[in-house]
């Protein structure tokens, strides 16, 4: 019991201190507790809230349905929190993907602004290649190109690229497969409807492809783009000037 506030003496016992600690000790332990609680409270509504159910009660008629967590850290014990938490983390771990950002694009330049020519990030890089370079093909005169110069058309565009998760396959793509499977298996013969999901294993199946996004944008950007906005351009003197400055 304290020696001085016996009448803290539960609140002493709650932490496991023994009259022989300091007040601050009390305190210090009760900021800390406060400060664990906020973090694992912090963690829950940021990972494993969902969406709640609507209330059948008249007064909650028009009014937003509030999230609800899949874990219960106030009613549960250790042991059912525990289990709780590990039946969400496949929701926690589909909460955790950020929404998808694009990568930074820049422009594109064309001698034709046909599909597959926009092989240049600069104008100057443009006109290095290809200013003043005449082509006599084959020889026959219906090969010749003229070269580039001041007052031709080349063209400017905004490189766009995919997000790469949209290349995966989605739960349609998975149940299909499953499907193909099990009609290829020994027991092919008396498939049917398989997979048979009901809307919550349907849930389910798309939390559970949900990482696969994140590993695809992490691992698997594109190198391919098209093109939007695209612009004709007339080559001005400034224009070889610089280029052939840089």
């Amino acid at each position: 019991m304290p020696e001085h506030q016996p009448e803290l003496a539960s609140i002493y016992n709650v932490f496991g201190l023994s009259s022989n600690h300091e007040l601050s000790t009390l305190l210090l332990n009760i900021e800390n507790t406060k400060r664990f609680s906020d973090l694992l409270h912090a963690v829950e509504r940021e990972f494993f809230m969902v969406p709640g159910e609507p209330s059948d009660e008249p007064e909650d008629a028009g009014h937003p349905v509030d999230d609800e967590c899949l874990v219960n850290s106030w009613g549960s014990t250790p042991t059912e929190y525990l289990r709780q938490f590990k039946a969400a983390l496949p929701v926690a771990a589909a909460n955790s993907i950020p929404a998808y950002e694009a990568p930074e694009t820049g422009v594109k330049w064309s001698l034709t602004g046909d599909n597959g020519s926009w092989d240049y990030d600069s104008l100057g890089e443009l006109l290095k290649d290809n200013y003043g370079h005449d082509s006599d093909g084959d020889g026959h005169p219906a090969s010749y190109r003229p070269g580039l110069y001041e007052g031709d058309t080349v063209y400017r565009g905004i490189e766009c690229k995919d997000d790469p998760a949209r290349f995966l396959p989605d739960a349609n793509d998975v149940t299909e497969r499953m499907y193909e499977n099990a009609c290829d298996s020994d027991a092919g013969e008396w498939v049917d409807a398989y997979p048979n999901l009901s809307k919550a294993a349907e849930a389910e199946l798309d939390i559970a492809l949900a990482p696969l996004k994140a590993w695809a944008r992490k691992h698997c950007q594109p190198d391919f783009f098209t093109i939007k906005d695209s612009t004709p351009h007339t080559v001005t003197a400034e224009d070889v000037s610089r280029s052939r400055k840089s």
